[in-house]
């Protein structure tokens, strides 16, 4: 009975639909570099949207300002570089970035079609407040079947009793105590039908998602406010019902008019063979993690992939969605549902492709809208240009990180120079020992922060929730590991105290949310043969190389495009410390991360200050 919106409504959670991240008055500049900027306004939204657990510490305000700055810039430089060395033209940017960025297209639709289109009839919130003061304490038959439901009421029309036909149903177990009608509580068609009853009159058929109802109204209660709180509360209820409403009226108008007559097939071969794999992949990566039967399954990135690989590059290239002009294609097809993410808590084939059916149902439906949307032009409107131009620069920032990383090759030479020069020994790196959620889900994530900041502990968070199925072994431990293994993960616990949470922060496999338990910090020398600790040495020395290079190239990159700081004005920005992961509710269905997750790269600065002072 409950009423299920479905994304019906445009929602912006401390995002306003005109703010602008790209003012670009000089005053407003924190940094600027080549053809980009940093604003006042894109800093404060990075900071205040972004979780970061920590922030909440007054008396480090100012560092964690300076350290997101840093990121922020290294970020901005890397994206120059990639579009230097063309990484804007790779398949990422191609499909998985423009699936991002026709959301905002589509969003900007909705704007206009929707929301610039809503209007109220004061009316509407005369009768909202003279329903919102009482609430109907009601009985309920219910049926499954209409034909049921019709024959019960042919029953009441003829004159036999309410109470002593619900008596004999089942769903009269049900109703111990009278069901609570409030306002805003039901669809307005059923609230129509219930507020117009008398006491003792019953409703004819009333249609929900579950089945059908008859309403029988037993009572009326006045609804007793007690303070200022309260009222407030109940008037922002009253005109989000009314807004909510006069929005779905506007949707649903729209929705019926755009849609009228449009047909687009899906090839039935190519839906077949997909399906089929992805059933495979969930059901390999259920019994390889360890999920219980009805536990939910993701697809992985990896999964991906590996379907587009058994394809081929022929059937990858085919029509997919048959649009009558510019058809997509499979590959295309694929990098979006990477975007969107897929996952299912059964693996049965058909339930699969009733699942893949309804996923292509609606991208069809989206990517309509997106064309329509780019037709009137309003992918050139400023706000979207704006937002999509930060996610942007993520997106090829993260593209020029990883070449960076996959520069950093070693040989065996390099191995048994580096052991050489160690003179046969290789000093023992920080070991430490954390408690790590891993996850794939940002809901997770939210989750995790929820509790943490209701006093749960990451362990047991992490023993239910993480991807690494070890660490669920190991009670939620990873053990010690050396600071030079897991990438950003190692890097950065290396440098916390223990008890200190960080994250989360994005890398290949998820998101990570972790808490160093404990570090071993003695320099202690490990010798041998130049076998027994090559693999120790060639992690310790790859790290090296990969944080040097990251440093350099990052330094180089500043003096290139002409790096300029405005730490005064960043010293004046007010900014709220907050710890919860905010998204962005895409008009006509979607979400995103209001803001992109910036992962902590400041080590660079300091040898950027040092080469800036060195210059003549």
């Amino acid at each position: 009975m409950k009423k299920n919106k479905a994304n019906l409504i445009l929602i912006f959670f401390l995002i306003s639909a005109s703010s602008s991240f790209a003012q670009t008055e000089e005053s407003n500049i924190l940094a600027k570099m080549g053809s980009k900027v940093i604003t006042v306004e894109e800093f404060k939204s990075r900071y205040e949207l972004s979780p970061q657990i920590g922030r909440n510490i007054q008396s480090r305000e100012e560092y964690y300002k300076l350290e997101l700055l840093y990121s922020m810039i290294a970020e901005k430089l890397w994206a120059l570089e990639a579009e230097n060395v063309k990484l804007d033209t790779t398949d990422i940017m191609n499909y998985t970035f423009k699936a991002l960025e026709k959301m905002y297209w589509r969003d900007a639709l909705y704007r206009k079609e929707i929301i610039d289109r809503v209007n109220h009839d004061p009316n509407e919130f005369i009768l909202a407040n003279q329903r919102a003061a009482y609430n109907l304490l009601v009985k309920f038959l219910y049926a499954e079947r209409q034909s049921e439901i019709d024959s019960l009421y042919q029953i009441l029309q003829n004159g036999f009793p309410f109470d002593l036909l619900l008596a004999a149903r089942p769903e009269a177990a049900l109703q111990d105590t009278l069901y609570v009608v409030s306002f805003g509580k039901m669809d307005e068609y059923a609230e129509d039908a219930l507020y117009s009853l008398k006491q003792n009159e019953f409703t004819s058929p009333i249609k929900s998602p579950e089945g059908w109802y008859i309403f029988k109204l037993d009572t009326v209660v006045q609804r007793i406010i007690t303070d200022e709180g309260q009222a407030r509360t109940l008037e922002k209820d009253i005109r989000r019902t009314v807004d909510s409403r006069a929005t779905d009226k506007v949707y649903n108008n729209f929705y019926r008019k755009f849609f009228k007559g449009k047909n687009v097939n899906v090839d039935g071969e190519l839906f077949w063979s997909l399906s089929e794999k992805v059933a495979k992949l969930l059901e390999k990566n259920r019994i390889e993690s360890n999920i219980e039967q009805g536990g939910n399954i993701h697809l992985l990135d990896k999964d991906f992939f590996a379907i587009s690989k058994e394809f081929g590059p022929d059937s990858l290239e085919m029509p997919f969605i048959k649009f009558d002009t510019n058809p997509v294609t499979l590959r295309q097809f694929l990098h979006e549902f990477v975007f969107e993410g897929f996952y299912s808590n059964i693996t049965n084939p058909d339930i699969i492709r009733a699942k893949l059916n309804a996923r292509i149902k609606t991208m069809i439906e989206q990517e309509l809208l997106n064309r329509e949307a780019r037709q009137r032009g309003l992918h050139n409107l400023p706000e979207v240009q704006n937002y999509v131009s930060v996610w942007r620069d993520n997106y090829l920032g993260t593209l020029y990180k990883r070449e960076i990383l996959r520069e950093v090759k070693l040989s065996d030479d390099d191995v048994y120079n580096y052991y050489s020069e160690k003179q046969n020994k290789v000093l023992v790196p920080t070991m430490v020992n954390i408690s790590e959620l891993l996850t794939d889900s940002l809901e997770v994530i939210e989750m995790a922060l929820n509790e943490l900041d209701k006093g749960a502990g990451l362990k047991e968070i992490a023993v239910k929730h993480t991807k690494r199925s070890w660490v669920k072994q190991q009670n939620g431990e990873t053990g010690f590991f050396p600071v030079t293994a897991y990438g950003e993960i190692g890097r950065i616990a290396g440098t916390l105290e223990i008890g200190e949470i960080y994250g989360p922060i994005k890398v290949d496999e998820g998101y990570s949310l972790f808490q160093l338990l404990d570090k071993k910090e003695e320099q202690k020398e490990f010798t041998g043969a130049y076998e027994e600790i090559k693999e120790e040495l060639a992690k310790q020395l790859s790290g090296q190389m990969g944080s040097n290079l990251m440093v350099d190239r990052t330094v180089e990159l500043a003096n290139k495009y002409g790096l300029t700081i405005d730490e005064n004005l960043l010293k004046s920005v007010k900014v709220n410390n907050l710890n919860t992961l905010v998204y962005k509710y895409i008009g006509f269905g979607g979400r995103i991360l209001a803001v992109p997750f910036t992962n902590v790269f400041a080590e660079w600065i300091n040898k950027w200050i040092e080469s800036k002072e060195s210059l003549p």
